[in-house]
């Protein structure tokens, strides 16, 4: 019965392209009419007269997958250039939707003003809804998870198109969402690449239109494959669980790690030496290595005019630790990457490695204040005028839990260290008083103890810290406040299919404030037992999951990604503000490997596998690799990878290049799995 059904499927589109009628796309197979059909594929119209439609097969491929391959020739006498649109009608009334890395429910979300390292950066704007000053926003499929992808759902079903990588052709292309006077979504692909009605070029500015064409000769053909998928939502706002599962098996999606387990901690462990830096007689941890010239990149305080002149000079491209900060958590990570060195001394009787650990968290816990608080960033307790630094929950968050982390570590290993529980409990005592049923924890706060910035879902870092602290401790108190926080901002946020402001140079839509979500779910899981926790773990991993990409784009072979062979496979958007990729992903494969454990789902290992193998590429091996001409530190790895055509670190607006930063936080990450799938007994490569 299921090969005759897909027979009659596939003839079923044949005689709908030799009659010229609409193509209905069911739950489970192409429909003769809108009665029980999903979506329908709306008829081509010819961008030139010269053009003609020789052939369009629309089959069921079974699972909820339809494939559409489209052939245009041209029938003139001489050539055209244009763009081929697909263009596929919801039939249902759809309440979300999702552009993947790029749009999420039209990125409606204002933080107010971004505050950055105590500069006020403005209200920025990102590309919100589906349109701007009357033309539909256009983005290239190399801003997408999934090529060209738009997806709309509602409670009970959903329905996704995006563009195929088959073949060159069929891969490079655009989006975009439409409506029609009823309301209902028309999903859209156009072919080449087109950026409509600007081009969104680097943090908060609009650029130029960009506009791709196909230009065939006379008698020539354009052949495109497109696909079609029907995504039930595993839950309300998460048809995205759906279609993770299409594009996997659609794209082929597939990458294996480049280095194995051991190379990748021997390289983590050697950058973060690097790093460590004796200040004001303390050993702390720098930050980052970087351009002289980044911090004005990075905040977009230079034009590219005066970024391709301080380019020619040496002076502003030497790579160094300028102007040192070291921060306890977020890009800084000092209290894990000393956590992380306290682990390699442990196995390696390195007693000189420990007393630096140590003192790292020595000297953050010496600055703590009466009240719980203390500045993130150690340097700013020197200076009269950080008193009005704000200091953010993320931080202080990352803070706590690291405290409590290395107090176990220490423990296993007959050190008995109470100051790091002290620490964590005086952080995690503030924020339970300050807690408000409005905002929760709030995203910054006056050293003082006020709250400035109150909205986001950035006080979900303090969940892990409050649920591992339990843990040690015993006190209810923090675990009905880990619980009661769990439940707001599940309810206010990740029910929604949305995270918030939790990178702190960004008010907008993002992707890693989902991941305290998904560790302290776990946790929490494993407390109580409490099936709700296991099922919002998986929620916070089809959140982050979905800023994942599932393809290789298409880089010219002048560019970063092409001459070193890096893959944007695996790879994890940073949010709506900044549209390109970093190695967030490397913390995730020990959280998802143990989340394929408990559901059973081996989607969930799959992908964490993925991110991993994204998170160790293009790290310095050795002495004597050159990137962009410049010897870089060993186990140095970028903090941004630009695979569109977004940057702030060129002076030209091109997909396909690095930036030249090298932060703390992606081998802090990396170290951190391979401990933890160390003791799961399991091996990533």
């Amino acid at each position: 019965m299921k090969h005759l059904a897909l027979f009659m499927a596939v003839a079923l589109a044949a005689a709908v392209e030799m009659s010229a009628q609409t193509v209905y796309f069911g739950k489970d197979g192409l429909v003769p009419s809108q009665e029980g059909a999903l979506a329908e594929l709306l008829p081509w119209q010819a961008p030139d007269a010269a053009l003609t439609l020789s052939a369009e097969k629309v089959e069921y491929l079974g699972n909820g997958e339809y494939s559409i391959i489209r052939t245009v020739v041209n029938r003139g006498a001489a050539p055209v250039a244009f763009n081929d649109v697909l263009k596929v009608r919801d039939l249902f009334q759809a309440t979300h939707y999702t552009i993947p890395c790029v749009n999420y429910n039209g990125n409606d979300f204002d933080g107010g003003i971004t505050i950055a390292d105590g500069i006020k950066l403005g209200r920025i704007k990102v590309p919100t809804g589906i349109s701007y000053e009357g033309e539909p926003w256009v983005c290239s499929y190399q801003r997408t998870g999934v090529p060209a992808c738009t997806l709309t759902e509602n409670a009970a079903t959903g329905v996704a198109l995006f563009a195929s990588n088959d073949t060159p052709s069929s891969l490079v292309s655009a989006c975009s969402l439409e409506q029609d006077g009823e309301g209902r979504y028309i999903h859209v692909i156009v072919r080449p690449v087109v950026e409509a009605p600007y081009t969104y070029e680097t943090k908060g500015v609009f650029g130029p239109r960009y506009e791709e064409k196909v230009t065939l000769a006379p008698g020539e053909s354009f052949t495109a494959r497109s696909h079609v998928c029907v995504c039930p939502p595993k839950w309300e706002n998460y048809a995205t669980v759906s279609l993770m599962d299409h594009a996997l098996r659609l794209l082929d999606t597939r990458l294996e790690p480049c280095m194995d387990d051991a190379e990748a901690w021997a390289l983590g462990q050697k950058y973060i030496r690097s790093l460590l830096f004796l200040y004001n007689g303390k050993w702390l941890l720098a930050t980052n290595r970087k351009q002289r010239m980044f911090h004005d990149q990075h905040k977009v305080l230079i034009s590219r005019e005066e970024m391709a002149e301080r380019q020619k000079w040496e002076y502003w491209t030497d790579i160094a630790t300028f102007g040192p900060s070291f921060e306890i958590g977020w890009a800084g990570q000092n209290f894990l990457s000393a956590r992380m060195l306290a682990t390699q001394a442990f196995r390696t009787g390195d007693e000189a490695l420990l007393e630096k650990a140590l003192g790292i968290y020595d000297a953050f816990i010496a600055s703590q204040r009466r009240n719980g608080l203390l500045h993130t960033r150690y340097e700013q307790n020197d200076a009269k005028k950080h008193r009005k630094i704000t200091v953010d929950v993320c931080n202080l968050g990352w803070g706590a839990a690291e405290a409590v982390r290395m107090y176990n570590l220490l423990k296993e290993n007959g050190i008995d260290k109470p100051e790091c529980i002290t620490f964590a409990r005086k952080i995690c005592d503030f924020f339970i008083r300050k807690w408000d049923d409005g905002y929760g924890f709030g995203k910054t706060w006056k050293i003082s103890g006020r709250p400035v910035q109150k909205k986001g879902t950035i006080g979900g870092f303090m969940i892990p810290a409050l649920a591992e602290l339990y843990q040690v401790t015993g006190e209810k108190k923090y675990l009905e406040a880990a619980e009661k926080a769990s439940d707001f901002y599940y309810r206010k946020d990740l029910d929604n299919f949305v995270c918030t402001a939790g990178a702190i140079d960004c008010n907008c839509i993002d992707k890693e404030t989902s991941y305290p979500f998904l560790q302290s779910s776990l946790t929490l899981y494993h407390i109580t037992g409490n099936a709700r926790y296991l099922e919002r773990a998986e929620k916070a991993a089809a959140y982050f999951s979905s800023w994942m990409f599932f393809f290789d784009p298409i880089q010219a072979p002048e560019t970063d990604m092409y001459r070193y062979d890096w893959h944007a496979t695996g790879g994890t958007g940073v949010s709506a503000e900044h549209q390109c990729i970093d190695a967030w992903g490397g913390i995730m494969a020990a959280d998802m490997i143990e989340l394929t454990q408990l559901t059973g789902n081996p989607m969930w290992e799959t992908l964490g596998r993925l991110m991993w193998a994204n998170a160790v590429q293009g790290i310095t091996r050795r002495l004597g690799e050159f990137f962009h001409d410049m010897q870089r530190p060993i186990g140095s790895q970028n903090e941004g990878f630009f695979q569109a055509r977004f940057t702030k670190y060129r002076p030209v607006i091109e997909a396909g290049y690095w930036n030249d930063i090298f932060v703390s936080w992606p081998p802090a990450y990396r170290l951190w799995t391979l401990d933890r799938v160390r003791r799961m007994g399991v091996t990533l490569k």
